[in-house]
């Protein structure tokens, strides 16, 4: 059986040093590495968002984008790919600081061998995949990718107290698909695992990625997060309507999405724990769907906001 390439993105705008790295790859790969290069975070970011690599190895310092933004940038848009960071600086501060980050490795340029070079892409790849796993275990849904109930017990806390100290306060929204057996039942339980997959897309195109995404289990999602300033929540849940409303628009009608949806808000003068802020925002998504069975069918309803 033939082993495939390992997929290589190699980010660095200097020509000289991206071609040393490059016959480096192919001295101590031996064919095995297909290498795709880029010179900007631009091109970066375009090429992880088109195709699937293995590992990437990023230069820190591009000419539109600079240090450990690189870094943060580069490992945010794709989380299947390990990360190196090869970086000019001789001082172990900004590597360390890259794996903080969640790169894998670092090496300094014009002190790694081919050698070296080869062996951090295979530990890299197989502590990155490691690693992968073992956070699916433990906290993550295997379906859409979101936190599982167990993520959302081990973020509460943290989010309960840093919206105590945000200005704006913070938010919980709780939706609940609504008619979602039908789809499992009319169309097939595969079909089904498309739209929540689907749904947890959107969700992350609408809430900023310090928001937390949860799937709680079966058709029952969470998003909790900061407000930031006032009246965000609201173009967020507007954006939604808006995602939702062009995604059903592509599909049979057996097959669209819509959903409920409970709010609780929370601030400094909040009493409540974040269990309490759940069963309240729960109560509210119950009452909303009540409302909707009794009204239209808009893709996603902005029930009244009840601080916690």
């Amino acid at each position: 059986m033939t082993t495939p390439p390992c997929r290589v993105l190699l980010v660095e705008d200097e020509p000289v040093t991206a071609a040393v790295t490059r016959r480096m790859l192919e001295k101590s790969g031996k064919g095995r590495y297909a290498i795709t290069h880029t010179a900007s975070l631009t091109e970066t970011l375009n090429a992880q968002r088109d195709q699937d690599f293995d590992v990437v190895l990023a230069d820190l310092n591009l000419p539109d984008s600079h240090g450990l933004e690189t870094t943060e940038a580069i490992v945010a848009a794709d989380s299947e790919a390990a990360v190196i960071v090869l970086t000019a600086n001789e001082s172990e501060a900004d590597g360390i600081r890259a794996v903080q980050l969640g790169a894998q490795d670092y090496l300094i340029k014009g002190a790694f061998s081919a050698e070296s070079l080869n062996r951090s892409i295979l530990y890299s790849i197989e502590r990155h995949r490691l690693q992968r796993t073992i956070r699916q275990l433990a906290v993550i849904d295997e379906l859409t990718g979101l936190y599982n109930r167990r993520g959302f017990n081990s973020l509460k806390d943290d989010m309960l107290q840093r919206a105590r100290t945000s200005p704006h306060g913070g938010f919980l929204c709780y939706f609940d698909l609504d008619n979602f057996k039908l789809i499992n039942d009319r169309m097939g339980h595969a079909t089904g695992d498309e739209a929540l997959k689907d749904f947890a897309a959107v969700l992350r195109r609408v809430f900023r990625k310090d928001s937390a995404l949860i799937r709680l289990g079966g058709d029952e999602f969470v998003a909790i997060g900061l407000e930031g300033r006032s009246g965000l929540l609201q173009e967020y849940l507007q954006l939604l309507e808006a995602l939702l409303h062009d995604r059903n628009r592509e599909r049979p009608k057996d097959c669209r999405i819509q959903t409920s949806l409970g709010i609780t808000t929370f601030d400094r003068r909040s009493k409540l724990n974040m269990d309490e802020v759940l069963a309240t925002a729960d109560k509210k998504l119950y009452d909303d769907k009540r409302r909707r069975h009794q009204a239209d069918d808009a893709v996603v309803h902005f029930p009244g906001r009840a601080s916690a």
